[in-house]
C-alpha cells in the first residue's frame, strides 16, 4: 500500500546545514555539512551528500530559506548511493516547533504556486 503524505513536497534547492548528534547533542567544535535540498517538505527532506549516513542516523540541521532559517532535527530513514561518492539521504523530521513547521510550510506553498505551469504552456 502506497504512504500517504501530509504535506505537499516540493522539488527545490535549498540550503541545508547538518551534523550528526552524538548523545543528546551535536559537536558544537566540528564545522557543519553544507548541501542543498532535491526535495522538501513539512516532515522531511532528500538531499545529496558525498558520504554515507546510515539509517537511523540523528542529525541536528539548519534550512536556510530567503530571509529566515529554520533549526530543527531528524532522522534518516534511508540512505543510498547514486554514484561514486555521491548517496541520496532521505530525512524524517522528529524535532521541529510547529511556528517553525508554519514558515517551512508557507515557503514550500508559496515555491509551489510560484513554480506551477501555466496552464496551456
Amino acid at each position: 500500500m502506497a504512504q500517504k503524505r501530509n504535506f505537499f513536497r516540493l522539488n527545490k534547492r535549498v540550503r541545508v546545514e547538518y551534523k550528526v548528534i552524538i548523545d543528546k547533542f551535536a559537536s558544537t567544535a566540528v564545522p557543519p555539512d553544507v548541501t542543498n535540498t532535491e526535495t522538501i517538505s513539512g516532515n522531511g527532506m532528500t538531499f545529496m551528500s558525498p558520504k554515507k549516513i546510515d539509517k537511523g542516523i540523528r542529525l541536528e540541521m539548519t534550512v536556510k530559506l530567503p530571509g529566515d532559517s529554520i533549526d530543527l532535527a531528524g532522522e534518516v530513514i534511508n540512505s543510498r548511493q547514486k554514484g561514486p561518492g555521491e548517496f541520496e539521504v532521505i530525512v524524517k523530521f522528529t524535532e521541529i516547533d510547529e511556528p517553525q513547521r508554519d514558515k517551512l510550510v508557507k515557503f514550500i506553498l508559496r515555491e509551489g504556486v510560484k513554480n506551477k505551469p501555466k496552464p496551456g504552456k
